[in-house]
C-alpha cells in the first residue's frame, strides 16, 4: 500500500487533478464577470424617450414690449441613451426659447429652440412655433374698486367703507387693452346671511365695461380687504320741550265772542283749569 502512494504516477495524478479544478474555477469566475459587465454595459447603452413639460423662455425686452399669445409650457419629447434621458428628466437642466430680440411691434410666427440638451440626444418640441403679438407697452395707475354681493348680507345688516392693504393698482399692457379698462376690482366672497365682519385675501383684475377680464398685468396680484358688517341702531324720534310751541295766552271775552290775542285770532275753548288755548 505504501508502495502505491509512493508511485510517481500518483502524484501525477493529483497534480492533473488540482490544476483541472483551478482552472474550472478561475474561467467560471470569468465568465460571471463577463455577463454582470455586460448586463450594466446593455442598461448604459439602452435607449428610451421621455416627454418633459418646461416653461417657455422670452428673448426679448419685456419693460418696453408687451407680448401676447404664447403659451406657457411646452413638451419636449427627448429619445436617447437611457441614462442620459433619465437625467433629463430628473433635472431638466435645459431651456426651451423663442427669440423675439430682432421683432418689431406685430405679429409673427417664431421657431421654437432649445438650449442645454446633450447633442447626443434627439428631441422634439411641441409645439414647433408659435404665433406673438407684439405691442408697445404702456404703463396706468388705478384705484382698486371692492365688489361684494350685497344679497348675501343678513336682512337689515350693512357693509360699511371697505379697508384696503393698498388702494391702488399699476396695470400694464398693450395700447389697446389699457383703453378698453373700465375699472380695477378685487371680489370679496361673501357666505349666505353674512352677519359679521369678513377679511380675506383676494386676486386683482382689470375688466371691460361688460365685467370681462382684459389680459393685463396687474400689480399687486391680489390684495386684503376688510368689510365691516353691522347692523344699523334705530333712529329714535325725541322732542325737546324747549323747542315745542306753546301757543299764546289769551284774554277771555262775553259768551259767544271770539277771543283775540295781538297778532293771532281764532276759535277755542276755555278750560278754568288753564288758561292756554286748546286748539280743536
Amino acid at each position: 500500500m505504501s508502495k502505491f502512494w509512493e508511485s510517481k504516477w500518483v502524484y501525477r495524478l493529483l497534480s492533473f487533478v488540482l490544476a483541472l479544478g483551478i482552472f474550472f474555477y478561475v474561467n467560471t469566475k470569468q465568465v460571471n464577470n463577463t455577463r454582470q459587465t455586460g448586463t450594466a454595459n446593455s442598461s448604459l447603452l439602452a435607449t428610451r424617450s421621455a416627454t418633459v413639460k418646461v416653461p417657455l423662455q422670452l428673448n426679448a425686452d419685456t419693460t418696453k414690449y408687451f407680448i401676447t399669445g404664447y403659451p406657457q409650457n411646452v413638451k419636449v419629447r427627448v429619445s436617447g441613451s437611457s441614462a442620459l434621458v433619465t437625467a433629463v428628466k430628473n433635472t431638466q437642466n435645459f431651456r426651451v426659447v423663442a427669440n423675439l430680440s430682432n421683432l418689431g411691434v406685430g405679429k409673427h410666427k417664431v421657431k421654437l429652440t432649445e438650449e442645454g440638451l446633450n447633442q447626443s440626444l434627439n428631441y422634439k418640441i411641441t409645439p414647433s412655433t408659435i404665433n406673438v403679438n407684439i405691442q408697445k407697452r404702456v404703463n396706468k395707475t388705478m384705484p382698486i374698486e371692492v365688489k361684494y354681493n350685497a344679497d348675501a348680507l343678513a336682512e337689515g345688516y350693512e357693509v360699511g367703507t371697505p379697508k384696503l392693504s393698498t388702494n391702488s393698482a399699476q396695470v400694464s399692457g398693450s395700447r389697446s387693452e389699457i383703453k378698453r379698462i373700465n375699472k380695477v376690482v378685487a371680489t370679496v366672497a361673501l357666505s349666505h346671511n353674512t352677519k359679521k365682519d369678513v377679511t380675506q385675501n383676494v386676486s386683482v383684475q382689470a375688466v371691460d365695461s361688460n365685467g370681462n377680464t382684459l389680459n393685463v398685468v396687474v400689480l399687486p396680484e391680489s390684495v386684503k380687504v376688510t368689510l365691516p358688517v353691522s347692523l344699523p341702531s334705530k333712529k329714535k324720534l325725541t322732542w325737546s320741550s324747549s323747542k315745542v310751541a306753546r301757543l299764546p295766552r289769551i284774554v277771555w271775552l262775553p259768551s259767544r265772542a271770539t277771543p283775540t290775542v295781538s297778532g293771532f285770532t281764532g276759535v277755542g275753548r276755555y278750560s278754568r283749569k288753564s288758561t292756554n288755548l286748546l286748539c280743536q
